[in-house]
């Protein structure tokens, strides 16, 4: 009888691992809600352990309230974004839950990416509850975004790429100013075609053709994968590095024509040979590398992993063959992240790490991402537009 007892005691526990339903998602990312003053709309507590909002975690959440159809509260969130939105059209990259920033007086970080995502979540919105009321803050971060793309020169041939950040961060050892990451430039693309495609009356042409142009330009023939972005000064690619949003961002963001000049099926197998770990119990991927030699810390990120198995679930639909990652399916991945649940109902971001980057505190971004991949839903593509 004992033995029956714990048998069902672990069928219970593996149960709970595995099945974590959409409102227990929704309800942790509902309990980190904070009002702004003077009505001026919600931010959302980006992390457990302290009282920031990164704009880039407000997008998730406000994509993923647009999914649940829950339009309140993605209004609410959009609507904190736009009371803070600067004269140019720009964002900072965080804010404390009054709606301050740390910045600019600790770097002026409006990094591209970031204000991408939350042009991308304008247009979810937008596309899902038929409302106009966002058009213009959408269109002004866009009209910034457009300013920040700039001429680089890369073997010869001149492209257009979106600059990581307006201004140097003294505190970084690099120049945010004179780089071009392919990441934001995915983000930036994905959010001038959807809102392209929605409000057809704007012209964004030149910049979706500049954007991709510069994306395909940093794909590697000979390699069969993406590199992480180059020197706008200089023209020189960043081929010391391999970051895991690099290969399934791409995948995950570009439409199947444009993938089909790729051996997309390369680039993420490329992340499972190099970034695939196994930590504190999960499988999964770590954010990052150099190209010769190991990592400095070999964590599981709860993003970064979720990521992959979207990738993974598109080439599938692609190729119309199971996908493995070091001999892991999709189904297997997702279920060994859900694993990074916290105590409060959210997930982990990292598993332990020196990597000052990362966390264990249960984030809106892990969080958001488990409830996309384990409804199998590409935040990069809208309904209907694609």
């Amino acid at each position: 009888m004992t033995g029956m007892l714990l048998f069902l005691a672990g069928v219970l526990c593996a149960v709970s691992v595995s099945a974590i339903p959409n409102h227990e998602l929704i309800k942790n990312l509902s309990s980190r809600l904070h009002e702004l003053p003077n009505g001026r709309g919600t931010l959302i507590k980006s992390f457990s352990h302290h009282s920031q909002s990164y704009i880039y975690d407000q997008a998730l959440a406000i994509i993923t309230f647009t999914k649940e159809n829950d339009h309140s509260t993605a209004k609410k969130l959009l609507h904190g974004l736009e009371s803070l939105q600067l004269e140019d059209g720009s964002l900072y990259f965080s804010y404390y839950l009054d709606g301050k920033s740390p910045y600019p007086e600790e770097g002026d970080k409006r990094f591209a990416g970031a204000i991408s995502w939350v042009a991308l979540a304008a247009t979810h919105f937008q596309n899902q509850f038929k409302s106009k009321e966002f058009i213009n803050f959408n269109y002004r971060l866009l009209m910034y975004l457009k300013t920040q793309m700039h001429a680089v020169k890369l073997q010869n041939s001149l492209f257009k790429a979106l600059a990581f950040s307006p201004t140097d961060i003294k505190a970084s050892p690099w120049s945010e100013n004179e780089i071009a990451a392919l990441e934001h430039n995915l983000d930036a693309y994905s959010a001038f075609v959807h809102f392209s495609k929605l409000n057809k009356t704007t012209k964004w042409e030149s910049e979706i053709k500049n954007l991709k142009m510069f994306i395909m330009a940093m794909w590697d023939k000979d390699q069969s994968h993406f590199w992480s972005g180059a020197n706008i000064k200089t023209g020189k690619i960043n081929k010391s590095e391999l970051y895991l949003d690099n290969q399934t961002w791409s995948l995950l963001a570009l439409d199947v024509d444009a993938l089909k000049e790729l051996n997309p099926s390369q680039a993420l197998n490329l992340n499972c040979e190099k970034l695939f770990v196994q930590h504190e119990g999960i499988h999964g991927l770590m954010d990052s590398k150099p190209v010769r030699g190991p990592a400095s810390s070999q964590f599981v990120w709860s993003e970064g992993s979720l990521g992959q198995i979207l990738a993974m679930r598109k080439l599938r639909k692609m190729e119309n063959r199971t996908i493995y990652c070091n001999q892991k399916t999709s189904a297997e991945l997702l279920s060994s992240i859900k694993k990074m649940r916290t105590s409060d109902g959210g997930i982990a971001y990292s598993t332990t790490t020196i990597n000052p980057d990362f966390t264990t505190s249960s984030s809106v971004a892990g969080t958001a991402w488990l409830y996309f991949a384990s409804n199998d839903f590409n935040p990069f593509q809208i309904d209907g537009l694609n």
